[in-house]
């Protein structure tokens, strides 16, 4: 008895001295994972309620300034700059307020202002040279040839030899005037965008208004059936403009807007173009439309 004793508690001893390597194999082995360290355990409402637990937490009150002694969590990801990966960088400031960028024209911008001033009238030609003023608005919805430049506009002046004639534009045109050659100032141009004259000549036009040229403000498109407040003040303030440039009161001028034209011409009072019209306001109600 004693003999089978001593027979199993030495089987016993060598079956220990094989399984310890074994099992200091299993808990270090990071594949195994015994010792691996464990995930934090979400937190279960005392209540044990199932909806409770599905209830997902509620942001604070106050966004967390980046200084805050409270911790967060670190992204999943790092953020990669061009400076290399930075771990979660929140974002300070704001973003730049920059221009559109675009080629430099400014010298070109220079030059054709200056060819402009060269074909205007001065000023004291231009006073009493129309007994009425038609302020022309011209709005493009169908896109430009492809290749093609500035829009053309021909303006046929011949057969309206007292009246003067403001375009107002948003889109660069390249105006060709019928005009007769002994009249003085009988054009204006208010525009958003650059514009020039396909027969330029000296004394040719009354004035322009013209962002591309230096003007602080001009005045927007005029649609007579839809516009805002802002949109009529800036369309008055440079009708009033233009009306004193040709010493004329308000209610002896009169605004039309075509749509998509390439040709405007005006016969007596009449003003005819191929394009669209959009609508028309004169006289005295234009006068209190604009409260002058």
């Amino acid at each position: 008895m004693r003999k089978a004793s001593g027979h199993w508690r030495l089987g016993a001893a060598a079956l220990g001295a094989v399984a310890i390597p074994f099992a200091v194999i299993a808990a270090l082995d990071p594949r195994i994972g015994l010792l691996r360290p464990r995930p934090a355990v979400e937190a279960v409402p005392s209540s044990g309620s199932r909806d409770a637990a599905q209830t997902p937490a509620r942001l604070p009150d106050r966004p967390l300034s980046p200084d805050s002694a409270e911790t967060r969590p670190a992204p999943a990801c790092p953020v990669c700059t061009a400076a290399g990966p930075e771990a979660g960088v929140p974002f300070r400031g704001t973003l730049p307020d920059t221009d559109i960028q675009v080629p430099d024209v400014a010298a070109e911008r220079s030059a054709q202002r200056e060819r402009l001033i060269g074909w205007t009238a001065h000023p004291d030609r231009v006073s009493g040279s129309a007994a009425a003023l038609d302020l022309i608005g011209v709005v493009f919805t169908a896109p430009r040839v492809p290749g093609a430049g500035y829009r053309p506009l021909a303006l046929d002046l011949a057969g309206a030899p007292d009246r003067a004639v403001v375009l107002v534009a948003e889109q660069p045109l390249a105006v060709a005037t019928t005009v007769p050659p002994d009249r003085a100032g009988v054009l204006g141009v208010e525009s958003t965008a650059a514009f020039t004259l396909a027969q330029g000549r000296p004394d040719l036009l009354a004035g322009f208004r013209a962002l591309p040229y230096g003007a602080a403000g001009v005045a927007p498109v005029l649609d007579p059936l839809r516009f805002g407040p802002g949109t009529l003040r800036g369309f008055c303030t440079a009708l009033r403009l233009w009306a004193v440039q040709f010493g004329l009161p308000a209610w002896r001028t009169r605004y039309t807007l075509f749509e998509n034209p390439t040709r405007i011409a005006l016969a007596g009072d009449a003003v005819q173009s191929d394009g669209t019209p959009r609508g028309q306001v004169s006289g005295r109600r234009l006068a209190r439309l604009c409260r002058v």
